[in-house]
């Protein structure tokens, strides 16, 4: 049975975005589009995007502060979308694009980034989990395993929108913000058991205590891969609390 994935759309151009929709429908994928800035981080803070397609050439967009945002909800798989003679950005020639689509699209390109896309999906998706993952939280519940499942819960709910606070206190340089973005974090994660979290989280929260501003980056990107490691296992972690 093929993934049903969600997908950003980013483009201006109702062209593009119409041939990506009709591509992408196609093969059983929910699209989300946005135009504008205010748009896509919406569609962000929505739910997990596993895939997004930036079209370089949207003048409504600063596409640099899409793609940190982008990168703070670690879609699995970022594609740029430019026309055949343009050439990327410098603003985003260091960004993680795992491949570029240009423009006229040819269904097999689409259909190639979409198998890579779907493989990702999977392999992530069955990554198994320690034994004990959940045995701090159920020990703090006294396992009420009811209780366990409504605190993840509100952790899939809250970890978007806080780390993407981060990550906007990183780009601007707000210490005293990074801080206490981090310092929520640390507690939240704590809270339910999630040392692996807490501990990046409480990372990057000294760091910003002690203005260690080049050490950011590489902190804030550790953080992203153990709260996507933990979003991976969504449905894995919560169907271990169901009785």
């Amino acid at each position: 049975m093929q993934a049903s994935l969600t997908i950003l759309i980013d483009s201006s151009n109702p062209l593009t975005v119409q041939q990506l929709q009709y591509h992408l429908s196609a093969k059983g994928q929910k699209t989300i589009c946005t135009d504008r800035l205010h748009g896509g981080l919406s569609a962000l803070s929505a739910g997990t995007v596993d895939a997004a397609f930036i079209d370089l050439e949207n003048p409504h967009v600063n596409t640099a502060q899409l793609l940190s945002h982008l990168n703070a909800h670690k879609p699995y798989h970022l594609v740029a979308v430019r026309s055949h003679e343009r050439a990327l950005p410098q603003t985003v020639k260091d960004q993680p694009f795992d491949d570029i689509l240009t423009k006229p699209f040819l269904t097999q390109t689409i259909t190639k980034i979409m198998a890579q896309i779907i493989e990702k999906q999977h392999r992530h998706a069955n990554t198994p989990l320690p034994a004990d993952f959940l045995t701090p939280l159920l020990t703090k519940t006294q396992q009420n395993k009811k209780l366990a499942q409504t605190l993840l819960e509100r952790c899939f709910d809250d970890f978007p929108k806080q780390l993407s606070e981060i990550q906007t206190s990183v780009d601007q340089q707000n210490i005293e913000q990074l801080q206490n973005c981090a310092h929520k974090l640390n507690g939240s994660a704590a809270f339910c058991g999630l040392t692996s979290i807490q501990l990046a989280a409480q990372h990057l929260e000294t760091l910003a205590k002690n203005n260690t501003v080049k050490q950011f980056d590489s902190a804030l990107e550790s953080l992203n891969k153990t709260v996507q490691s933990f979003r991976n296992q969504q449905e894995q972690l919560l169907n271990q609390l169901k009785d």
